[in-house]
C-alpha cells in the first residue's frame, strides 16, 4: 500500500511539473533564476548563436559566442551552475518553462553532455530509453518553435 502511496504521489508530482511548464512562458529570462544570468550583459545575446539539431538518439545544442564574449559567457555559466547548486540543496529556484522541462529530462535520466570550445560549446542530449528520447525530442522541437516564434530572449517583465 505504501508503495501504491509512493507512486501516486509521484505520478501527481510529475504531472504537476509538466502542467506548470506548460502554462508559463517557454522562454522567461527576466523571471528565471537561471536564465536572468544572460542578461546580464545586455550585448551578450545579439552577439551569441544557439542551435538546436536532431540527432539520432536525442538533441544537439550548438552555442557561438564571438571571441570578445567568452568571458561574460564564462561568467554567466558560472552563475547559473550557482542556481542549480543552490537548487540541489533546497532552496526554491523560479524557473521558464525551457529549463523546468531540462530539469524533467535530467531526472528521467537523458545523458547529458558538454564539450566547450574556444567559440562555445555543443551539448549532446541523448537516452537510448524511447520514452525519454521522445521527451527530448519534444524538448528540441518546442525550443525551435518558440524561438522561431522570437520569444528568445524575452526581456520585458510582462504583469
Amino acid at each position: 500500500m505504501k508503495k501504491l502511496m509512493l507512486y501516486v504521489m509521484v505520478v501527481l508530482f510529475i504531472g504537476a511539473v509538466s502542467s506548470m511548464a506548460q502554462e508559463k512562458p517557454w522562454f522567461d529570462m527576466p523571471n528565471c533564476d537561471f536564465c536572468k544570468h544572460l542578461l546580464t550583459d545586455s550585448l551578450f545575446l545579439p552577439n551569441t548563436v544557439w542551435e538546436l539539431h536532431d540527432v539520432a538518439n536525442g538533441l544537439m545544442i550548438v552555442t557561438i559566442v564571438k571571441p570578445e564574449f567568452k568571458a561574460s559567457y564564462q561568467k554567466i555559466q558560472a552563475e547559473m551552475e550557482k542556481a542549480g547548486k543552490e537548487m540541489m540543496e533546497g532552496k526554491p529556484v523560479k524557473m521558464c518553462g525551457f529549463c523546468e522541462y531540462y530539469g524533467k529530462l535530467m531526472q528521467s535520466g537523458a545523458k547529458i553532455e558538454t564539450v566547450k570550445g574556444e567559440w562555445g560549446d555543443v551539448s549532446l542530449i541523448t537516452s537510448d530509453k524511447p520514452e525519454v528520447l521522445k521527451m527530448i525530442k519534444e524538448f528540441g522541437q518546442r525550443s525551435r518553435e518558440e524561438m522561431a516564434k522570437g520569444e528568445q530572449p524575452k526581456k520585458e517583465h510582462k504583469h
